[in-house]
């Protein structure tokens, strides 16, 4: 007969030999979600952000492209909300879009939802016919109360380096402008940036009749908020001298910009501007590579509009600090701001 102290140390290596082999008492193993539902949350983590085609909108210039070729300026502020009425996974979409006629701006709704097939994200997306989405709505807003074209949304699966989405061909048909037209539009969403089309097609003639002659994407690079401030005059080296300092500015590095008035006898305009630069050319004839770098223009703007006074200051795209001392003035940049500082040795 066994006794009391063998039983219980066979019991043990019993439910050791259970858990190597996947078996436990109270729980099972084979809940493996579908890798749309994974996507799903890394989607809605990376999607958040400001971006910016900037680069591509000055390069399309420089590169003389036809102007049936050439993008619009767009900045697009994408950012998570809650609207209990469209889901858990809802975000507010804003484009301000340059136009002869001025910024264009335009906002909707975009949601983010597993399926349909087990390795898909499904996006959807809610127009408000005139006007913009208040955010003071989302509360008690629900899908009947915006319109939203059937067959439009984007089936989003995932490759190597980024997640792609796609509509159905022919399946996006709606009215714009008081033509019957069709979509078939893609979208990418790698880390650095969100490439997007707006190509609607006649049905009637399949004629191109927005969006790029080119049917090229709108590349739009990621960009990061940095807070300036402006001292004037530009005093350095800890030297005892009054200075008017002018605080909490923000710019945006995909070409954020920002003007104001000094408060010397003679008030001048100062105009600030902050670009990444991606190089999309080579600028010298040896063919010798020109890298990327993150610019801080600084410069007094003149009654006529030209600029004078200034110069501009760069260093590497990936930097967090940024600033130039010009005499007249002191432009300082950092991605955290003063106040958020931690001490370092």
């Amino acid at each position: 007969m066994r006794t009391a102290s063998a039983l219980r140390g066979t019991a043990a290596i019993g439910l050791l030999l259970a858990c190597l082999s996947g078996v436990s008492p109270g729980h099972a193993q084979g809940q493996d979600s579908t890798p749309g539902q994974r996507n799903l949350l890394v989607m809605a983590e990376l999607l958040p952000g400001r971006y910016d085609n900037v680069n591509q909108q000055y390069f399309d210039t420089r590169r003389k492209l036809p102007e049936t070729e050439q993008h619009r300026r767009v900045h697009t502020i994408i950012e998570r909300v809650q609207a209990p009425g469209f889901g858990e996974h809802v975000f507010l979409w804003t484009d301000e879009t340059q136009t002869a006629k001025g910024i264009q701006r335009s906002n909707r709704l975009v949601t983010l939802a597993a399926g349909p097939a087990a390795d898909e994200v499904t996006m959807k997306r809610y127009y408000k016919m005139t006007g913009e989405i208040a955010k003071s709505a989302l509360a008690t807003l629900k899908p009947v109360d915006l319109a939203r074209a059937d067959g439009c949304d984007y089936n989003f699966k995932r490759r190597a380096d980024a997640f792609r989405g796609k509509q159905v061909e022919k399946a996006c048909e709606f009215v714009w402008q008081g033509e019957k037209v069709y979509g078939y539009n893609e979208m990418s969403l790698p880390p650095t940036s969100l490439l997007t089309e707006d190509l609607k097609y006649l049905v009637s003639t399949g004629k191109l009749i927005t969006g790029p002659g080119s049917a090229e994407p709108y590349w739009m690079e990621r960009a990061r908020i940095f807070h300036c401030y402006v001292d004037v005059p530009g005093v350095g080296g800890g030297r005892d001298v009054p200075f008017k300092r002018h605080d909490n500015l923000e710019l945006h590095d995909k070409g954020g910009s920002v003007t104001f008035k000094t408060e010397e006898v003679v008030p001048r305009e100062v105009y600030l501007n902050l670009q990444a630069v991606t190089w999309q050319v080579l600028n010298e004839a040896n063919d010798n590579f020109n890298r990327n770098s993150l610019v801080l223009y600084a410069y007094e703007r003149m009654p006529d509009g030209s600029m004078k006074n200034g110069s501009y200051a760069f260093t590497d795209p990936d930097a967090t600090r940024i600033g130039i001392n010009q005499g007249w003035m002191l432009v300082n940049c950092a991605l955290t701001r003063r106040n958020e500082a931690r001490p370092e040795m």
